[in-house]
């Protein structure tokens, strides 16, 4: 569910669940991709998401962003030079990914 992007997961019980709002989010706008516009968008595994690997989501993310702004005309932001530890730079990032899936799911009117 969009909605639950704009959550600040902060126990792993959250993080979980915000990272299957999230996979789902992705695979709505990339089926809606594929069917407004025929193009089959890569997909990049984002859920779960494994602690240890912190950065590889952060790529993976990014990677799944640039792809489906680029196919819809939307400007993408740099959703991977981010510290998810500092307090601040987490709400940011937050915010402007929830925008994101926002614009994109509102595009394709999903």
């Amino acid at each position: 569910m969009l909605a639950a992007l704009e959550n600040l997961p902060r126990t792993p019980t959250e993080w979980t669940r915000w990272s299957w709002d999230h996979r789902d989010s992705h695979d709505r706008i990339r089926a809606a991709i594929l069917a407004q516009k025929s193009v089959r968008l890569s997909d990049y595994q984002v859920d779960p998401i494994d602690p240890g690997a912190v950065s590889l989501f952060l790529q993976n993310n990014s990677q799944l962003h640039g792809d489906m702004n680029g196919s819809l005309g939307l400007q993408s932001s740099d959703l991977q030079d981010v510290d998810l530890g500092d307090a601040r730079q987490f709400e940011a990032w937050v915010r402007i990914h929830y925008l994101e899936h926002f614009y994109a799911e509102a595009k394709l009117e999903i």
